[in-house]
């Protein structure tokens, strides 16, 4: 049975032991820890404690300090075993699998917990206010309308409500494994019935079927809404890493009540030469993996270990669309930020990634924009 199990989120940035980071197996499942830490003021990657305490690690290692160092001359660093008590901050990712779904289990999406209260979110990214506040949007869980005020009914049958980001720490994504057709699939959302289902890479499976939406990238990868009575339930991964910085060099809009980062659909990519929009109206819509999608949004793989969610909307259907920039002060001088890597607890200023506990909190401007002024869709396969 499992339960939400918020005292345990301060170990991924400040565990208090090597055994609260130690991979382990627990009831039904098996839970390991992984991410990034700083050693001797260098940013490393964690990729694995084992069950006997040993912290292995990956980037520009020193040889002091360091059991086993194994350079990696094609990977441009090295591999070694490193103390707990020689790392300090952590920005870590737990993730758990579990053998069996049941009646206790989280459905797929995003959620958190605010207030005692386990609630849905839009996605990671988040929005600013045009006074400068970070904002992410909820969504109600519950079956009833929700009691407390303040949110507002979707164009998805849901409510939501957007709240400071600095009342989530840490966020949790829920995906399914299942059965569907003979094949392997995870499922990313279930709503009024159905499962929205996909696989990440590799061919394409040996049928067709009306529903799916292949993936048009050379990794292959597809989608599909089908009736959840159709999938056979298998086990689940949930994966909890803290919230990050979000937004802060990129446009915002709104799609039926939901927060959604928009773009311009760009023609078929020309190795080389600088991307452009397309003609027409539409609208691309981006979310990462693990957040929470609805039925529009299909699997866009950029590898068979690495894939997004892409939507095309008209865009007539996207309303308050923003601008948003930021700065920030590091090393006494105050620059734009360029961008932020959440994954990593890294934000990018002066042509330099530093880490986000060097700078000052950021400021934001925010601004209204029309589609034109959209960025151009620049992730190509």
């Amino acid at each position: 049975m499992w339960t939400f199990s918020p005292e345990a989120d301060s170990t991924l940035t400040n565990p208090g032991s090597l055994a609260e980071i130690t991979a382990r197996d627990i009831p039904n499942g098996r839970t390991e820890v992984s991410g990034y830490a700083t050693f001797q003021g260098l940013r490393v990657h964690v990729f694995r404690v084992d069950p006997w305490g040993d912290i292995n690690v990956w980037g520009e290692l020193p040889v002091r300090g360091v059991a086993a160092r194994h350079a990696e001359p094609q990977m441009e660093g090295a591999t070694g075993k490193v103390e707990f008590r020689d790392l300090d901050r952590f920005w870590l990712t737990r993730t758990t699998t579990y053998d069996e779904i049941d009646a206790t289990t989280p459905r797929p999406g995003l959620v958190t917990q605010i207030d005692g209260q386990v609630v849905g979110l839009v996605d990671t990214t988040g929005t600013v206010t045009f006074a400068g506040v970070p904002q992410v949007q909820l969504i109600w869980l519950g079956a009833a309308e929700p009691a407390p005020a303040g949110w507002s009914p979707d164009g998805y049958g849901a409510f939501t409500k957007l709240v400071e980001r600095s009342l989530v720490s840490v966020v949790r994504r829920v995906e399914w494994t299942a059965i569907w057709r003979d094949v392997t699939v995870q499922i990313a959302a279930i709503r009024s019935g159905r499962a929205h289902i996909f696989v990440g890479g590799g061919a394409p499976p040996p049928f067709t079927a009306p529903e799916m939406v292949l993936a048009q990238t050379r990794d292959g990868g597809w989608s599909a809404v089908v009736p959840l009575a159709q999938v056979s339930l298998r086990q689940w991964t949930l994966t909890e890493s803290p919230l990050g910085v979000g937004i802060v060099t990129e446009c915002v809009g709104v799609l039926r009540g939901r927060i959604v980062l928009p773009a311009l659909p760009a023609l078929p990519h020309v190795p080389g030469e600088k991307d452009v929009a397309a003609p027409g109206n539409e609208i691309t819509l981006k979310k990462s993996r693990g957040e929470t999608v609805t039925d529009e949004f299909v699997l866009a793989a950029q590898s068979p270990h690495f894939w997004d969610w892409r939507a095309t909307v008209d865009g007539s259907a996207v309303t308050d669309l923003r601008q948003v920039t930021a700065t920030t002060t590091w090393q006494g001088r105050t620059y734009a930020v360029e961008g932020v890597n959440d994954e990593q607890a890294l934000v990018y200023v002066n042509r330099s990634s530093v880490d986000v506990t060097e700078t000052t909190p950021f400021a934001y401007s925010v601004r209204s924009v029309e589609r034109s002024a959209l960025p151009v869709d620049s992730i190509f396969w």
